[in-house]
């Protein structure tokens, strides 16, 4: 966590090099205020000119203060308002805490202003860079959406994303590595994506190679299916993707997990508990598994017990029965290597 100072500094940064002339174009004009009398003695015309003069330099200077401070507000219609091109965070509609977020706007009325930018083929209608519950819960509300107004770039705009995300509950893992995995296939750099995630940028290079790696291996619809999964990390993921080639499963294993996402129990479980249940799922004995454990009798009460999966192939040679046989063929597996490539070279001529 951060404190606020260093909040804003860091926002100060992120705008510093913002053109005030360009920025200014996109903040909505103030309405004239009609229940003004004129006073006596004076043109209603002139006066009126005198009125929309002083409104018009106060106006600016106001604006040239905020702009000064990174901290413009405005009101937008949250209708003419779109989700960014890129997430942070998975669905959170069906999250309880969704609805009590909402209910706390109605009472208290939105707090903190969301970050936009406006889009250059739309005037008028502007793209989240962070604030997308605050933006959702404005527009169920029917009120307008209070929102700090900046022309970013994309980079600029994920980066936002990092640095709000400092201040306040850090996405999941599994959040992260869907959306490191995403910056990665829309071609950012690596050191983007770590400002991006509100990393160190060096140390959090190989990070970034884990979360890839781990979106990678799990299909995307299953992943949101389970949901966040917000008090579950790295390696029971890890652990559910290496059941998978290629992102698939077996068809049995595949069969048993469409079997649980379809039933009434999943609809009751959290997003940590379905996590769970699938990998319970999938470590569960089948006749596919079963069929992948071999026993082989070498005679002598020596029996070697072979496991197959997808990825690997494991011997288990017990030493009680043959001792320093494991260690003899552990020397021997370079000769038998080079054995083995000979013969497969042989077999393709």
């Amino acid at each position: 966590m951060t404190n606020a100072k260093d909040r804003s500094n860091r926002m100060k940064n992120l705008f510093g090099n913002v053109d005030r002339a360009e920025l200014e174009k996109h903040i909505p004009s103030p309405v004239a205020d009609k229940s003004r009398t004129h006073a006596p003695g004076t043109s209603g015309a002139v006066k009126s000119m005198q009125q929309t003069f002083s409104a018009v330099e106060a106006e600016n200077e106001r604006l040239r203060a905020q702009l000064q401070s990174a901290e413009i507000a405005v009101e937008l219609d949250p209708a003419n308002v779109d989700p960014a091109f890129v997430r942070d965070r998975m669905d959170f509609e069906d999250d309880p805490e969704f609805l009590n977020f909402v209910e706390g706007i109605r009472r208290e009325g939105q707090k903190l202003p969301i970050l936009v930018r406006p889009l250059p083929d739309r005037p008028g209608h502007y793209q989240v860079a962070y604030g997308h519950r605050r933006h959702r819960a404005c527009q169920i509300l029917g009120i307008p959406v209070r929102a700090v107004v900046a022309p970013l770039t994309d980079e600029e705009l994920v980066v936002a994303q990092g640095i709000e995300n400092a201040e306040r509950e850090n996405p999941s893992f599994i959040e992260q590595a869907l959306y490191a995995n995403d910056l990665k296939k829309r071609g950012f750099s690596r050191e983007v994506i770590a400002r991006a995630l509100g990393r160190n940028e060096e140390k959090a290079l190989p990070y970034i190679s884990i979360l890839t790696a781990t979106a990678s291996a799990v299909p995307e619809a299953l992943v949101r299916k389970i949901g966040p999964a917000k008090s579950t990390g790295r390696p029971k993921w890890e652990k559910l993707g290496s059941f998978f080639k290629d992102q698939k499963l077996p068809p049995d294993l595949n069969s048993a997990i469409n079997g649980l996402v379809g039933s009434e129990q999943w609809q009751a479980l959290g997003s940590d508990d379905r996590l769970a249940a699938v990998l319970r799922t999938l470590d569960r004995p089948t006749p596919a598994k079963e069929r992948a454990i071999q026993e082989v009798d070498l005679g002598d009460g020596l029996i070697v017990t072979t496991k197959k999966t997808p990825k690997s192939t494991q011997f288990s040679i017990p030493n009680a029965a043959a001792p320093g046989l494991s260690a003899w063929l552990l020397g021997r597996l370079p000769e038998l290597v080079d054995e083995f490539k000979r013969s497969e070279q042989g077999a393709k001529s």
